[in-house]
């Protein structure tokens, strides 16, 4: 990988999980940071307090690429089953579309990402802004399903925010199964699984 000689924040975030993501969090080192950054160790500091502070910020960078996509999708156009499930399951392509994008790749090996759960348990910080994250894509779930009821295609009795929350979990748990897989090198199945997960989920409510 080419040094890069730009000090921007930007710039050490998308080189720092880029190794995070090739080695592991606990194998990256500063020497690791100043050889493919090609900045010095007090330039590094000058961004970063510490290592920890470099990882929250990372995530922090990772998770923002995932809301900017979902808040621009139209929730609006969700008006019936197979709009509802053409929406959501865009809007995870965009998704893994920005982060491959951020990443300079082709493709997310899924398992990869194992590294952030450490962390997440040991952050309040980190805990935080999943926390966010899930409560906002619970509220797009919700809203959807508000607009299907708006076009009389949900089903009868049915409470949006209870369809919001047990969907959610199951894609969660989707997603949570793609980051166990070992070989899951390609999207493919992650966005065929995702789409079985809808399906079932309209079939047992």
């Amino acid at each position: 990988m080419a040094k890069r000689a730009s000090g921007t924040r930007s710039t050490i975030l998308k080189v720092a999980l880029q190794l995070f993501l090739k080695k592991g969090y606990k194998d990256v080192s500063y020497e690791d940071l100043i050889k493919e950054t090609g900045l010095s160790k007090g330039a590094l500091y000058h961004h970063f307090r510490s290592k920890e502070d470099l990882l929250i910020s990372t995530f922090e960078f990772l998770l923002e690429a995932s809301r900017q996509q979902m808040t621009e999708v139209p929730f609006k156009k969700a008006k019936d089953r197979e709009s509802f499930k053409e929406l959501i399951v865009g809007s995870k392509k965009e998704q893994i579309k920005g982060i491959k994008k951020l990443l300079g790749t082709k493709t997310i090996k899924f398992n990869k990402l194992l590294f952030f759960f450490e962390a997440i348990n040991e952050n309040e910080r980190l805990k935080a802004s999943i926390m966010e994250l899930m409560k906002e894509e619970m509220q797009f779930l919700e809203k959807c399903f508000l607009n299907m009821k708006k076009h009389d295609t949900l089903p009868k009795g049915k409470d949006p925010l209870i369809m919001a929350e047990s969907l959610y979990w199951m894609l969660q748990g989707t997603e949570m199964l793609m980051f166990f897989l070992k070989n899951n090198d390609s999207e493919k199945d992650f966005i065929k699984i995702y789409n079985k997960t809808i399906d079932n989920f309209f079939k047992i409510i």
